[in-house]
């Protein structure tokens, strides 16, 4: 199947070689909609901030990397949590974020083609300059809507700052993010954030 561009979602499925009345589309509609799942919102929030940055949303989700979007020459890895999950609680959850470490990517990318290339030995690492922490706020169920940019809260932090400061720590939970001068921004300020974050990085250099 070709995958240079996203699915139109009027595709359908054949049985037979026989056209279909379903299509991706419907396949999409019954796997994604709970949006407030943990795979879903996690896809979702790096849709928002590709979007926020005006980044390539034409070529589909790559399932691997060593971060989750390209802008520029910044590498930007985004982390979700949420208030609420999809399973009812007593009360809201307490928003963690991974910060941990990684091992190099085993696929690679050349000529459009992806090759299996195996780890490299390399140490665990954070392999991003800026990390994007995005936070479903909402934590009325009545009116919960992640695609309601005003019920998110996004932070830009640089990673050498989480280095730093939290070293070989795997998590964080929002008390943290001043420890690391996290911008707090809005969907509009990811990209501003973003700049400002990674430019004094670079500068340094």
């Amino acid at each position: 199947m070709k995958d240079k561009k996203v699915l139109s979602g009027k595709e359908p499925f054949l049985i037979n070689n026989e056209l279909q009345e379903k299509t991706v589309k419907d396949f999409w509609a019954w796997a994604l909609s709970r949006l407030l799942m943990d795979g879903p919102r996690g896809d979702l929030a790096e849709y928002i901030v590709r979007m926020a940055l005006d980044e390539d949303v034409e070529t589909p989700k790559r399932g691997f990397g060593e971060c989750d979007i390209l802008y520029g020459d910044c590498r930007v890895e985004v982390k979700c949590s949420s208030l609420i999950q999809e399973w009812e609680r007593e009360k809201p959850s307490r928003p963690i974020f991974s910060i941990a470490k990684t091992v190099n990517c085993d696929i690679a990318e050349r000529d459009g083609k992806y090759y299996y290339v195996g780890r490299d030995g390399s140490e665990a690492k954070r392999r991003s300059d800026v990390y994007v922490f995005c936070l479903f706020a909402n934590i009325n169920r009545e009116t919960a809507n992640p695609l309601d940019m005003n019920q998110w809260k996004f932070w830009v932090a640089s990673t050498a700052k989480i280095n730093e400061v939290f070293g070989d720590r795997r998590s964080i939970s929002l008390g943290s993010f001043k420890k690391i001068d996290a911008i707090e921004c809005e969907y509009c300020g990811i990209k501003d954030a973003v700049n400002a974050t990674y430019l004094p990085c670079t500068q340094k250099g």
